[in-house]
């Protein structure tokens, strides 16, 4: 099978996977994965699915040759998301990070704290996908050196439990990697699941429109390369008219 090649974003960023709502780069189930290069250290932004693991860390050699992936860096422990961290972390000899309370899902591979049994049993994902637990450090500080470059940590609770964004500013532009917190014209992904939580959602959405971002790097969807700060002043008006954003789907 030919695979497509991996998407260069950004000077620093490239996409090296990417699902059905996306632009089909790996399996159709995989999240966004971005590769964040900073130079002498580079890191993945999430892990998809883990269905094409050895597709995605392919895109990475291609990309960076020799040059390790120090860390896989997890905006959240949902499967399409983090299902690919036991597989890249061995692949790329990589280390895991993401908030605590993300951390501790995937470390475990807490099928149900991460909805991926009951997603599975509706036919989200295929019955063959169930990640291995894998280690995970905590990320507790506010920000994570990549080489030259410097990731900002943002803890963005509301579409899932310990959902957090990665910023950087590079050429004096800022870009958002906003995993599922919110896409592409200001929309979200609000799920019927117990760590989706309205209010935290609000509350996330009007901390990283304060950030002022120049380029949005969602976890589905277009990427917005200029003026993203525009997408999500989108959502915050909605919230200030009392308004949930539109859903990221039709």
């Amino acid at each position: 099978m030919s695979w497509p090649a991996p998407v260069r974003l950004t000077a620093r960023v490239t996409l090296v996977g990417s699902g059905t709502l996306g632009f089909g780069l790996t399996d159709a189930h995989d999240s966004h994965v971005y590769l964040v290069d900073g130079g002498t250290d580079a890191v993945l932004v999430d892990a998809g699915c883990g269905l094409a693991a050895d597709r995605i860390a392919a895109n990475v050699r291609a990309c960076l040759g020799a040059r390790p992936v120090s860390r896989v860096l997890l905006t959240h422990a949902h499967a399409d998301h983090a299902g690919g961290a036991a597989d890249l972390a061995r692949l790329l000899s990589a280390t895991v990070m993401a908030l605590p309370a993300a951390a501790a899902i995937v470390a475990a591979g807490d099928e149900d704290a991460s909805g991926l049994r009951t997603a599975r049993r509706a036919g989200v994902y295929p019955p063959g996908l169930r990640p291995a637990p894998v280690p995970v450090s905590p990320l507790e500080t506010d920000e994570l050196a990549v080489g030259a470059l410097t990731l900002g940590i943002h803890a963005t609770p509301g579409h899932a439990a310990g959902h957090c964004c990665f910023s950087f500013r590079d050429a004096g532009s800022r870009a958002l990697f906003s995993g599922d917190l919110v896409f592409a014209r200001g929309r979200v992904a609000v799920l019927a699941t117990p760590d989706t939580d309205l209010r935290e959602l609000g509350q996330s959405l009007r901390d990283v429109a304060a950030l002022d971002p120049d380029v949005l790097l969602p976890g589905h969807g277009a990427p917005v390369l200029k003026d993203a700060h525009t997408h999500l002043r989108t959502a915050v008006e909605h919230l200030d008219r009392g308004e949930l954003p539109p859903g990221l789907l039709p």
